[in-house]
């Protein structure tokens, strides 16, 4: 497990770097009015390639489940999409990218990486929060976890969490990592309610009346991707809730959504799991097939939560 855990902090650490590059060097301001998703597919490529490259180097038999893959970039009209990656991977040569990408193409198993390169899109593409998500899969449970986030604190935060052995945080090119943990409850004190910036990631109705029941304590803290888990892994906030949309009623969450967070802030003492209370199950494939929503807390305030959601359904 040490073993796995450098190589997964190597390999974060070395793609959230590249990440960093692409969004100075191509994100401008007028991306999002032009709609241009260009710099966040180019990091998005690039971060998979780097990390699955020396995730399969390491450790060859362990299947790599990540969320992007190489098929549109070997056609041949994608050749400058390619060529921007290329530019970012110095000394890659062309199929070492493409490999790269495609070994993020594996099947779920009893043990398995899964992957995110970079998650959080729009606030890339704003220059704000985004985060590099790499966790290991054991029969079903995130056992290891890591969470690059570039823009998170001055000098950016690298997190990670081992079954049993805790949280930790760092700055994200630092070696020196401190233990962290989930905020403690008091009737006195605010509860910190995580949301997403973008509107359409959960019911915000729903939410709102779970807020109104904390009166004037509910306070909102805002924050895109599993920047929310780092947060509240470090005692930042108190609850952060993926309410299932009833416009969608057949949606599922992405196993890479949530694995290395969900690692984290359990090992940070929190609570995961999803709206009527089960654990969450990520043997079932890429989506979280066997649940609906994701309730995350620092594990005091979850059984009132469950309680809230369920009287408001």
């Amino acid at each position: 497990m040490e073993d796995m855990l450098a190589t997964a902090l190597q390999s974060v650490r070395q793609a959230a770097q590249i990440c960093t590059q692409v969004q100075n060097n191509l994100v401008s301001d007028d991306t999002l009015i032009k709609k241009d998703r260009s710099p966040v597919t180019v990091a998005d490529y690039a971060s998979q390639a780097m990390i699955c490259t020396i995730l399969k180097n390491h450790f060859p038999d362990i299947q790599i489940v990540g969320e992007e893959d190489a098929a549109e970039l070997r056609e041949p009209e994608k050749r400058e999409l390619l060529d921007k990656i290329k530019s970012f991977l110095s000394g890659w040569s062309d199929e070492a990218i493409l490999n790269g990408i495609d070994f993020g193409n594996g099947q779920p198993a009893e043990t398995f990486w899964t992957l995110d390169p970079i998650d959080g899109t729009k606030g890339f593409l704003r220059a704000q929060q985004y985060a590099v998500a790499l966790a290991l899969i054991k029969n079903g449970q995130p056992v290891l976890g890591v969470l690059g986030c570039p823009n998170l604190g001055e000098r950016g935060t690298l997190q990670y969490a081992i079954e049993g052995q805790g949280a930790f945080s760092s700055a994200l090119y630092d070696d020196e990592f401190s233990k962290v943990h989930v905020s403690e409850s008091n009737p006195d004190l605010p509860v910190r309610f995580l949301e997403s910036v973008e509107s359409g990631h959960s019911d915000h109705g729903l939410q709102g009346q779970i807020k109104a029941n904390y009166g004037q304590r509910s306070v909102s803290v805002r924050y895109d991707s599993q920047v929310k888990y780092a947060v509240m892994s470090r005692g930042e906030a108190d609850v952060y809730l993926r309410l299932p949309n009833p416009n969608q009623p057949d949606y599922r969450e992405k196993i890479w959504d949530h694995a290395a967070g969900v690692a984290i802030v359990r090992a940070a003492g929190g609570k995961v799991t999803d709206i009527s209370g089960d654990e969450l199950d990520f043997s079932a494939g890429k989506k979280l097939s066997n649940n609906r929503g994701v309730v995350v807390t620092n594990g005091l305030l979850h059984d009132e939560i469950i309680q809230l959601i369920r009287k408001q359904q």
